[in-house]
């Protein structure tokens, strides 16, 4: 397996905002003017009080470096009911988010965690497979066929079919998991030519997690 692309990773850390805010009020505009500069923001929060409504206080394009190499922080928002951070995987998000937490609390006087924040993943990553992940289907070659054989006779041309997704979802009706944990999908990636084996994958785990079922995944087809 090769990895192609880190599409945007996503590590959601929830928790009451008004349990850290410090109780004497916080000076948004100096927040704003050191977080960019400390991370190299490229923009920061607009403070208006529909865009905080809807984007929360949101600073985007910055870098944070992770033993000796800058990376990519895609996005970061502060929302009330938690911090949403984006990165090329959730190992840069994670570490973002452990070093923003205690630079808040000391430079701007934030408040020690009441609820433990609960933290959600979401690893999005393209890869090519070095075998065909159709053959994870013992009868995958009959099962296009038939669809292929009905497509032909209707439209008189060849539609010769092929396989472009593996999906797994939670039965919620059995289980409480959080909205947040959602489908571990692999989805051929549109515009590639399919002996490429080039697939869109998604998982609500960290990305060293997500790579580790995938190469299992790929371990499996005969």
């Amino acid at each position: 397996m090769k990895i192609i692309a880190f599409e945007t990773c996503r590590v959601t850390a929830l928790f009451p905002l008004e349990e850290i805010v410090p109780l004497g009020g916080a000076n948004d505009m100096q927040i704003i003017d050191k977080m960019k500069e400390r991370y190299k923001f490229v923009k920061g929060p607009e403070l208006k009080p529909e865009e905080i409504a809807k984007q929360g206080y949101k600073f985007e394009t910055g870098w944070f470096s992770l033993g000796s190499a800058p990376h990519r922080i895609t996005d970061f928002a502060v929302y009330r009911d938690g911090i949403v951070i984006n990165a090329p995987t959730t190992d840069v998000a994670e570490a973002f988010l452990d070093d923003v937490i205690p630079y808040m609390q000391k430079e701007f006087s934030f408040r020690d965690f009441i609820t433990k924040p609960r933290r959600y993943f979401q690893s999005q990553i393209i890869v090519e497979f070095a075998r065909p992940l159709g053959q994870l289907i013992q009868s995958i070659e009959k099962i296009t066929a038939s669809i292929s054989k009905h497509l032909n006779e209707i439209y008189e041309m060849e539609i010769p079919m092929s396989f472009t997704r593996l999906d797994f979802d939670i039965d919620r009706t059995k289980t409480n998991a959080p909205a947040a944990v959602q489908r571990f999908a692999i989805e051929r990636r549109t515009g590639v030519p399919f002996e490429n084996e080039r697939y869109y994958c998604a998982a609500p785990v960290r990305t060293a997690s997500h790579l580790e079922v995938l190469q299992e995944i790929e371990a499996l087809i005969s």
